[in-house]
C-alpha cells in the first residue's frame, strides 16, 4: 500500500456541473463537428444520482436514469461545507456558504434499459468525491455507473488541518471495496442495481494523486482502461490495458513535462491529450464554485478559516490568472473536450462504438485551439 509520504514526495516533484458550450459549427470536409465531438453533448439519459455507505466510506454513485423521471425535480446541489474540518464548518453561515448545482437529480430510480459499464473515480489531494461532478454526471448520462469514494484520510479537512506525514493513503481498497459493493448489487434481488451492470467492462479514472491510486489498481484483473487527468500515473501501465492522459499546459503541478515522460513509459495505443492553458483544477468544478466572491479559498478565509499553503498552490493552479499575468482556460471551456475524450475513450476500449469516434483531426480542428496535444503512441 501506497503511504502518503510517498505519494505527496511524488507531488511535490510537480509542484518544484456544469455543461459549457458546444464546439464551434466547422467542418474539414470528412466529418461535421457534430459528428466528430458528438460527446462533448449530454447522452440518451439523464444522470441520477445516490449517497451510500460502503464498508464506512461515503461513496457517491452516479448512473443513468430515464428522461422524464427527472421532472418536477431541481438538480442537486452539495455545499463545500461539508468537506471543511468539522471545528470550522459553522464559520461560514447558510448565507454565504459555497453552493455547486451539478447536472444530476437525486435518487431517480435507475434506467432498466440496458447493462452499464463501471468507472471507479479517485480524487486528488485535497479534494473530494464530488469534485469533478461535471464529468461524472457526463458519463452518466452516456450509460456509465461512476463510484466515487471519499478518501478522508487525504481529503480536503486532513489537509487543512495540517500534517499529513503518518497517514496512509487507503484510496486503493476503498476503490476495490466499491468494486465488490456493485458486484454484490447486481447480484441482490431487489436491489435497483440488479442485473444492470456490465462487469466485463470496468475503468478506474484518477485525478492528480488519485492517478496513483489508478496507477496500482489498473493492475487489478477486474480493471480494463484508465484514465488520468493532471497525472502521470506514477507508474507504468500493463500491456493491454487502454490509457487515456488527459493534461493541462498551464499546469504547475503535474507538468506538462513530466506528463510527457510519463507518457513515454507507457504501452503502445495510450493516448495523451493536453488542453491548452488550462491549469491542475481544470478537471473539477472548483474553478466555478463561489468565483463570483474570490473563489471557495477566499470565502473561507474571509471567514477565519486558515488555509494552508499547500491547499492554496493546488486550487489556485487552473482557476482565473496565471502567475504570468494570462488567463487559464475557462473550465467552462475545457469540460466539453475533457467529457467528450474521456467518453470516446471508453467507448472505444469497450468495443461499444464499432469503430472509435471522435479522435482524429477534424475533432481537434472543431475543439479550436482548446486542444493543444493530440498523441496516440
Amino acid at each position: 500500500m501506497k503511504t502518503m509520504t510517498m505519494t505527496l514526495a511524488a507531488l511535490t516533484v510537480g509542484i518544484a456541473g456544469c455543461g459549457g458550450s458546444d464546439p464551434d459549427p466547422v467542418t474539414d470536409g470528412r466529418a461535421t463537428c457534430e459528428q466528430s465531438t458528438r460527446y462533448a453533448r449530454p447522452g440518451p439519459f439523464v444522470a441520477g444520482v445516490k449517497t451510500v455507505t460502503i464498508d464506512g466510506v461515503v461513496t457517491e454513485l452516479w448512473y443513468p436514469a430515464d428522461k422524464g423521471t427527472e421532472a418536477g425535480k431541481k438538480r442537486d446541489v452539495y455545499d463545500m461545507r461539508e468537506w471543511l474540518p468539522a471545528a470550522e464548518r459553522s464559520k461560514i453561515p447558510d448565507a454565504e456558504t459555497p453552493l455547486h448545482q451539478t447536472d444530476a437529480y437525486r435518487d431517480l430510480p435507475v434506467s432498466k434499459q440496458g447493462k452499464y459499464p463501471i468507472v471507479l473515480f479517485s480524487h486528488g489531494l485535497g479534494g473530494y468525491r464530488l469534485q469533478t461532478s461535471f464529468l461524472m454526471t457526463h458519463l452518466a448520462s452516456w450509460g456509465f455507473v461512476v463510484a466515487a469514494p471519499e478518501h478522508v484520510e487525504r481529503g480536503l479537512a486532513i489537509v487543512l488541518e495540517g500534517d499529513l506525514s503518518k497517514v496512509e493513503d487507503e484510496a486503493v481498497p476503498q476503490l476495490k471495496g466499491a468494486l465488490a459493493w456493485l458486484k454484490a448489487e447486481h447480484a441482490r434481488a431487489g436491489s435497483e442495481l440488479e442485473g444492470r451492470l456490465d462487469l466485463a467492462h470496468v475503468a478506474a479514472a484518477g485525478h492528480s494523486m488519485g492517478g496513483a491510486a489508478v496507477s496500482t489498481l489498473i493492475d487489478d484483473a477486474e480493471i480494463d482502461a484508465a484514465v488520468l487527468m493532471s497525472s502521470g500515473g506514477f507508474g507504468e501501465t500493463p500491456e493491454g490495458k487502454p490509457l487515456l492522459m488527459m493534461w493541462g499546459s498551464a499546469d504547475r503541478v503535474a507538468k506538462p513535462s513530466n506528463i510527457a515522460q510519463a507518457f513515454d513509459k507507457q504501452p503502445r495505443g495510450t493516448r495523451s491529450i493536453g488542453l491548452h492553458e488550462a491549469g491542475h483544477m481544470a478537471f473539477t468544478d472548483l474553478c466555478v464554485i463561489g468565483q463570483e466572491r474570490g473563489g471557495v479559498l477566499k470565502i473561507a478565509e474571509d471567514h477565519g478559516i486558515k488555509v494552508e499553503d499547500l491547499v492554496k498552490t493546488l486550487a489556485s493552479d487552473g482557476c482565473g490568472t496565471q502567475p504570468g499575468g494570462a488567463a487559464y482556460l475557462a473550465p467552462e471551456q475545457g469540460w466539453p473536450v475533457i467529457d467528450h475524450f474521456v467518453t470516446a475513450q471508453l467507448r472505444a476500449v469497450f468495443a461499444i462504438d464499432a469503430a472509435p469516434v471522435g479522435f482524429d483531426d477534424t475533432a481537434r480542428k472543431c475543439f479550436g485551439d482548446r486542444v493543444a496535444t493530440l498523441l496516440t503512441r
